[in-house]
């Protein structure tokens, strides 16, 4: 592991355990500080020794916590810098990976237009990539049926709840398919 992804997992840990343990007030601001001080450290050090695999990693972390702090704007920055770290790194998993959370963030803003056409490019680089999971399939279809349920595309909501239920379903997300499921029941009874 790149000394860029190490120093991510290291602030991905502190947060973790600061939500685990619901810390909040001063201590939580202490340790979000110290979790955006590693992964800006992770990215400066990923793009001095040429890390493309490091850098899409540490700046796609960092992505979360700047949307968290200063808005989707900010993540969405940092996420096109990612997907593109990803994309030299020939990483479709960290460029696909990067492209859904833009995505998110443009979907979150209404964008949806712009945010249709990056799930696209997210799940594309996705299926290129042997190390993709099938996991991060299902959360990749999961936020496509989410945006043509947005855009009123009854049918095309349901076949993408569809196949994130079936790839929920394999790897045991029990969650994910209850999720699935309702939706699927929301927008099937709107359709009668």
């Amino acid at each position: 592991m790149s000394k860029a992804m190490d120093l991510a997992d290291q602030a991905w840990r502190i947060r973790a355990k600061a939500l685990q343990e619901r810390i909040s007030g001063d201590d939580a601001e202490r340790l979000r500080s110290q979790c955006v001080g590693l992964l800006e450290e992770a990215t400066e050090v990923a793009k001095n020794e040429g890390d493309d695999h490091g850098s899409a990693y540490a700046l796609n972390k960092l992505a979360h916590l700047r949307a968290d702090l200063e808005g989707h704007q900010a993540a969405i920055e940092l996420l096109r810098e990612a997907a593109d770290a990803g994309r030299r790194a020939q990483s479709g998993l960290l460029e696909g990976e990067a492209l859904r959370h833009w995505a998110d963030h443009l979907r979150h803003q209404n964008n949806l237009e712009e945010a249709e056409s990056i799930y696209w490019r997210a799940l594309e680089a996705l299926k290129s990539d042997a190390e993709t999971s099938t996991l991060s399939l299902g959360n990749a279809y999961r936020p496509m049926a989410i945006l043509y349920a947005d855009l009123g595309d009854a049918s095309k909501a349901i076949r993408y709840w569809h196949k994130a239920r079936k790839l929920y379903a394999e790897v045991g997300i029990t969650a994910g398919v209850e999720e699935c499921d309702a939706n699927l029941a929301k927008l099937k009874s709107s359709l009668e």
